[in-house]
């Protein structure tokens, strides 16, 4: 099934062995439907497509078929006009059947440039905090704007607290594959960030979800943060490395991005030309690999790291999990 929007409309799309004959469609606002909502449409094998007209962020799709088996679906990436990459990561299906709830765990690029309208969105969608994994130097250099009612948490991810962001700069491309594969050793290395990171939402799940967390272009440090969270959910391997693979659409705005970056932390005068960095813009799979491998290392699986590394019970898991499957 795929969701596409217009300024006016969204358009749900199926294939008919996805859905079938005789299920009825529901749309809200709330990844939650109230019991008063009246089906908008039910589906036959002449139309495979469902259109909603409204201008609404976000909209929710509810599927019920005739045997009253029901299925959630909405957009993935947010429409939001002042930030790229902004995500749900709803909808995912676990090993045993069960799908991540939509409306919980958000991702995104920084938020550094979000507008009010933006910003609305944010307390629309009920985000109790904002997770920032950038440095200290990233923070000072970029902050972000104080929304209300939304608390703005830094917790770095691969530096220290207070440590300073340095960037070898460099017209030789083949210097950035080796830095990055590097990179993600080292956010293996932030037990104690990310020790932080899930406390904040596994002691209080009412208090601690929905959160958005992020990094500069939504691709790294919250690519990893994300692969981890969808352990914990039990999503497979596969899904979870597709979903961190979204982010490539996003190529050209992340070098933009980091040209931002790297006028601030390096020293360099002479101009250079971006598509160097191009390595660095993309979200290659073998990056996450070397991470996910880094744990295996260390503590035989990515399930005994966040067991065992970051501490997370059995107990706190299905508490997890069952607050987040559906």
């Amino acid at each position: 099934m795929e969701i596409t929007r217009t300024d006016k409309a969204v358009t749900l799309t199926w294939e008919n062995e996805e859905v079938s004959e005789g299920t009825l469609v529901f749309v809200s606002s709330s990844p939650t439907l109230e019991t008063n909502n009246e089906p908008v449409f039910k589906v036959t094998s002449e139309i495979n497509h469902y259109t909603y007209e409204t201008k609404d962020v976000p909209v929710y799709f509810f599927l019920q078929t005739p045997n009253g088996e029901k299925t959630v679906i909405s957009e993935r990436i947010l429409p939001l006009q002042s930030v790229f990459n902004f995500r749900d990561m709803g909808g995912y299906e676990s090993k045993n059947g069960k799908h991540v709830r939509w409306g919980k765990l958000y991702r995104s690029s920084n938020l550094v440039n979000i507008n009010e309208k933006d910003a609305e969105l944010l307390q629309k969608l009920n985000i109790k905090w904002i997770c920032d994994l950038r440095s200290s130097s990233e923070v000072k250099a970029q902050p972000t704007p104080v929304i209300d009612g939304v608390e703005n948490k830094h917790i770095p991810i691969g530096t220290a607290k207070n440590e300073e962001t340095t960037l070898p700069v460099s017209n030789d491309q083949a210097i950035y594959e080796p830095l990055m594969g590097e990179s993600y050793r080292v956010f293996v290395q932030s037990v104690e960030g990310f020790k932080e990171i899930f406390h904040e939402i596994l002691q209080d799940t009412e208090t601690g979800l929905p959160f958005v967390f992020h990094c500069t272009a939504g691709k790294d440090r919250t690519g990893v943060l994300a692969a981890l969270l969808l352990t914990l959910l039990d999503v497979p391997e596969k899904t979870i490395f597709d979903d961190y693979a979204i982010t490539n659409r996003y190529q050209d705005a992340i070098l933009h991005e980091m040209g931002g970056i790297i006028s601030l932390f390096s020293n360099e005068s002479e101009k250079l030309d971006l598509e160097t960095f191009r390595p660095m813009a993309e979200a290659r799979p073998e990056y996450l690999e070397i991470a996910f491998n880094e744990m295996k290392k260390q503590f035989g699986s990515v399930d005994k790291y966040l067991e065992e590394g970051i501490g997370i019970s059995a107990t706190e898991k299905a508490a997890f999990q069952k607050q987040l499957l559906e």
